[in-house]
């Protein structure tokens, strides 16, 4: 058995090597075309940025939303793994949800998953339950965000496309069943998982409804808090933007999930824009170049409420393990 997965391990090493550098090239012309794009309205975004009045005090307000954000959907995947019988306690959670977070800046969205499970098993959290929780608070977390865009984005959706409605309802419909049929289908694939990898072990005992309920809550508030932070950002920067805090909800949903579903992009860089500048453009809230500004002011302004966090948990992990041991 051993044998077999070394065998299958070495045969897809030169596939894995193909697939990054693709991932490059195709990440290296994404950037050229960003690039011209930008240099393409240049005059218009320097007049823009040029007379910005930045609300600083607006700006704390929504970026303590943001944290506020991201402390409730560490708690909910905490819920998922104490869910299964391990104890996690809040301030590891922290330091590994921040940690891992900044896996979401390399090509492929898998690396932020997978160092989620490495590091919650080092804090004594069961395999099962670590890889479960996190496979199923992205779930969530992108299923929820398709139930929110087809609730609060119908006029931003049709002002863009009729089938982009249609596809936020479909998305967010098998969302729902989803999350109702997961309690009958996490005991089966669990199983299958334990039997596949004989060094995990199947959970000690079946998430209860009411962790996968409340967590689920928790990443359907998510996403308003993240809109209500975005609005919030907006108007601290064009005090005059018009919209109601509904519509920067679905703006900023549908434009995140455009950028995690693209794969070949860290953090979505280029597409998440792109959806942010489409959006306003299609409701006419705000013309191409302050659009443009809003969508680099927000990119610059989220990855510093993600990676300092990260940043900050690996300078203090050593200074823990010592203190530890």
């Amino acid at each position: 058995m051993q044998r077999r997965e070394q065998l299958e391990q070495q045969a897809s090493k030169p596939r894995q090597l193909w697939w990054t550098a693709l991932q490059f090239v195709l990440l290296a012309v994404l950037l050229v075309l960003i690039a011209r794009a930008i240099v393409s309205q240049a005059d218009e975004l320097r007049a823009t940025a040029a007379n910005l009045t930045v609300d600083w005090w607006m700006l704390a307000v929504a970026s303590a939303v943001v944290l506020l954000t991201h402390a409730a959907l560490i708690q909910s995947w905490r819920l998922l793994t104490t869910g299964w019988g391990s104890s996690l306690r809040f301030g590891a959670a922290v330091r590994i949800w921040t940690i891992a977070n900044l896996g979401r800046y390399v090509p492929g969205k898998v690396w932020s998953v997978g160092a989620l499970v490495v590091l919650a098993q080092r804090e004594g959290v069961s395999p099962v339950a670590a890889t479960g929780a996190a496979m199923i608070g992205t779930l969530l977390n992108i299923g929820a965000g398709f139930g929110v865009v087809a609730l609060t984005g119908a006029s931003v959706l049709d002002a863009m496309s009729p089938s982009y409605r249609w596809l936020a309802w479909a998305g967010s419909g098998v969302f729902a069943l989803g999350v109702l049929a997961l309690p009958f289908l996490l005991p089966p694939v669990l199983a299958w998982m334990a039997r596949k990898r004989p060094t995990l072990s199947s959970p000690s005992r079946q998430l209860p409804n009411h962790t996968l309920w409340t967590a689920t809550a928790i990443n359907i508030a998510s996403w308003f808090g993240y809109g209500l932070a975005f609005a919030l950002l907006s108007r601290a920067i064009f005090p005059d933007i018009g919209g109601a805090i509904p519509t920067f909800v679905a703006i900023w949903t549908a434009s995140y999930l455009v950028g995690y579903l693209a794969l070949i992009a860290p953090g979505g860089i280029g597409f998440r824009e792109g959806a942010v500048v489409a959006g306003f453009s299609a409701l006419g809230l705000a013309v191409s170049a302050e659009a443009t500004v809003l969508a680099i002011v927000s990119r610059l302004w989220l990855t510093l409420l993600e990676v300092l966090p990260g940043l900050i948990s690996l300078a203090i992990t050593p200074a823990l393990k010592r203190v530890r041991s």
